[in-house]
C-alpha cells in the first residue's frame, strides 16, 4: 500500500508533463538531474528484473523543482498487500536522488521519505551512475523483502491476542510515546469495534491495524506518521516480554 500525500501547492501530474519540467544548470560540485530521468532509471531496473508497475502517481512541487513519486507493483507480499516503490528529486538543492520500497511507503513533499529499502544519492558529477547502482543492488534484494514481510504478515495473522495482551501493548505504545492521550483510545476502539471486517479476528494483524488507524491523523505531518508507524513494527516484533513477540 502506498500513500502520496499532497499539499502546500503540490499536484499530480501526467508523465507527458513531467518530461517538460527543465533543469538548471549545473555548478562546479551540484549536477542536477530531471525528475524524468530519475523516474526512467528506477522504472527500467524494475522492468529489467521482472517487476510490473501497476500504478503510478506522479506529483510535483514548489515551481515544479521537487518532484515525489509512488509506484505499485503487481508483486503480491501476501494476500492484501503489495510491493510499493517510492522516487523523489529535487532540482533547488533541497534533498538528494531517492528511491525507497516496501509494502508500505510513505513519500510525501514536506521531505518525510521513508521505507524498509532505501537508495539515497547526491547530486554529483557521477550522481545518476551511483543512484542506478544503488536502485539495482535495493531492487535486487526486494525478492528477499518479499518473503521476509510475507512471513512477518503471515505470523501477525496467525497469532492470537487476548485482550489483556492487546492491552498491555497499547498501554506499551503510550508509554513510549507512540500513541498519545489523544491516540490511544482512538486505537483501543479500533481494536474492539474494527471499522473493516478483515480486521474482526483477534490476532496481532488487527492490533497492527488499530495502530495505524488511529495514527491516521499524524499524516498531516507526514515526517512524524512514517517515524511511529515504523515503531510499530518494532513495537510488535521486538518485544519479547511482550506476548506479542513473533
Amino acid at each position: 500500500m502506498s500513500d502520496l500525500m499532497l499539499h502546500r501547492g503540490s499536484r499530480i501530474v501526467e508523465r507527458s508533463e513531467l518530461e517538460t519540467v527543465p533543469i538548471p544548470p549545473a555548478t562546479r560540485t551540484w549536477f542536477p538531474l530531471s525528475h524524468s530521468q530519475v523516474l526512467t532509471s528506477v522504472e527500467e531496473v524494475l522492468g529489467g528484473t521482472g517487476f510490473v508497475i501497476d500504478r503510478s502517481q506522479l506529483a510535483l512541487s514548489q515551481n515544479n523543482a521537487r518532484f515525489f513519486a509512488t509506484l505499485d507493483l503487481t508483486t503480491p507480499i501476501t494476500e492484501g498487500v503489495t510491493m510499493t516503490v517510492g522516487v523523489r528529486n529535487s532540482t533547488d538543492k533541497t534533498f538528494p536522488i531517492g528511491m525507497c520500497a516496501g509494502s508500505r511507503v510513505l513519500v510525501c513533499d514536506n521531505l518525510s521519505f521513508s521505507a524498509d529499502i532505501l537508495v539515497v544519492k547526491k547530486h554529483t558529477r557521477f550522481g545518476r551512475d551511483r543512484f542506478q547502482e544503488g536502485i539495482a543492488a535495493a531492487v535486487g534484494s526486494l525478492r528477499q523483502y518479499q518473503q521476509v514481510e510475507a512471513d512477518r504478515i503471515g505470523l501477525y495473522r496467525q497469532r492470537t491476542v487476548e485482550e489483556t495482551e492487546a492491552a498491555a501493548c497499547l498501554l506499551h505504545a503510550y508509554e513510549q510515546g507512540i500513541l498519545s492521550t489523544r491516540t490511544l483510545p482512538l486505537a483501543i476502539d479500533e481494536w474492539r469495534k474494527p471499522s473493516l471486517p478483515e480486521f474482526q479476528s483477534r490476532t496481532a494483524w488487527s492490533l497492527f491495524n488499530s495502530f495505524t488507524a488511529a495514527l491516521k491523523e499524524r499524516q498531516t505531518n507526514p515526517s512524524e506518521f512514517a517515524a511511529l508507524t515504523m515503531r510499530v513494527y518494532r513495537l510488535l516484533d521486538q518485544q519479547p516480554q511482550h506476548a506479542l513477540a513473533l
